[in-house]
């Protein structure tokens, strides 16, 4: 079992002081020890040693990192990981096709007002009124070009959280975090459980340009009367005003969706390839339902492994299936869309 978290670079993280970093970051951080530790649930009845594994990993993850090369030795893994880097480059495309993009204006708006409270921190009122002016006229230029301006995106970040292991290793755990929890060794189980993310996080901050451009006029006028504290609160309050989106889609339901359509290629060329895709497919609907990421939509999981099955037969009899692999292809993206869209949302003081 292997984790893998990778952070996207984010689209205005020079605006809000944070530190870009390159969506090719990888790290280890369950070592193949601990896979066989956690399939052995012996090994971790003690929360002490539990806890030391993953300790033990994290020591390591530098150095496993260089050696991530080696983690994919087999042509079976290479697969595996191509496969994963596609549908992750594939999922982060389809978040910028669905998300607007925020004006320049509204951009540059934003860089002044921060450009203004660290003029401000620099006792610059000079610097800070010039900052607050351009900040105004900016955000007033992006509502004339566009009133119905709401809600603008100006930064995002992506995680990807990577479980290798299959269903069964799954159950697995979950079967022995459940012992452990009878045994009230709560934190042996909260051990055990952690690994447990297969998934893509977006994470979307997006700034209330109704609002926003409110609190740098109002800064301006603080800054005339001389009361810089005002200042202050006010750039603070409108920077807690961002909001937060987060959305989670399922890995295993991307990769199912992926095996789906290179088996729909294939046609009656290579019967057997296509039978082990199907199947394949079917084992990582059913890790997306052990990992907990159906919800309330279980019904639509069940539908999917249903139409893999009339599918694996009309293959394995040799009838067509192409209608079928249309159909199933529309219940997949159908699906997708419901995950993609129940998203979190937090304000960002929070």
């Amino acid at each position: 079992m292997k984790t893998k978290v990778v952070i996207s670079t984010m689209v205005a993280s020079l605006l809000i002081g944070t530190t870009a970093l390159s969506a090719d970051a990888l790290h280890d951080s369950v070592s193949a020890k601990e896979a066989k530790a956690l399939q052995n649930s012996s090994a971790v009845r003690d929360h002490a040693q539990a806890q030391a594994k993953v300790e033990e990993t994290i020591a390591k993850d530098h150095f496993m990192a260089k050696l991530d090369a080696d983690n994919f030795k087999t042509e079976a893994q290479r697969d595996d990981a191509k496969r994963l880097h596609k549908i992750i480059d594939n999922e982060i495309k389809t978040h910028h096709m669905n998300t607007k993009k925020a004006p320049k204006e509204v951009m540059i708006g934003l860089q002044n007002s921060i450009m203004a409270l660290h003029a401000l921190q620099a006792n610059n009122k000079a610097a800070a009124k010039k900052a607050l002016e351009s900040a105004t006229k900016s955000f007033d230029v992006a509502l004339k070009n566009n009133p119905k301006l709401d809600m603008v995106p100006v930064d995002e970040q992506i995680v990807v959280n990577d479980f290798t292991g299959d269903a069964k290793l799954v159950k697995h755990i979950k079967d022995t975090a459940v012992s452990l929890l009878k045994d009230n060794d709560t934190q042996a189980a909260r051990v055990m459980l952690q690994p447990l993310e297969d998934q893509v996080l977006i994470s979307t901050k997006y700034l209330p340009i109704k609002l926003y451009p409110d609190a740098t006029k109002q800064a301006q006028k603080d800054l005339a009367k001389g009361d810089t504290k005002a200042v202050f609160g006010d750039i603070i309050t409108a920077l807690n005003s961002v909001v937060t989106t987060t959305s989670i889609t399922p890995i295993p339901l991307l990769t199912a969706q992926d095996m789906i359509l290179e088996a729909s290629t294939l046609g009656k060329k290579d019967k057997t390839k296509a039978l082990k895709l199907l199947s394949s497919a079917q084992e990582e609907l059913q890790k997306s339902v052990l990992l907990g990421y159906t919800k309330k939509h279980t019904k639509a999981y069940e539908s999917l492994e249903n139409e893999i099955k009339s599918i694996q037969k009309a293959v394995g009899g040799g009838s067509s299936v192409d209608r079928m692999y249309e159909h199933i292809k529309h219940s997949f993206e159908s699906l997708l869309k419901l995950h993609r869209k129940e998203a979190h949302t937090d304000n960002a003081k929070k």
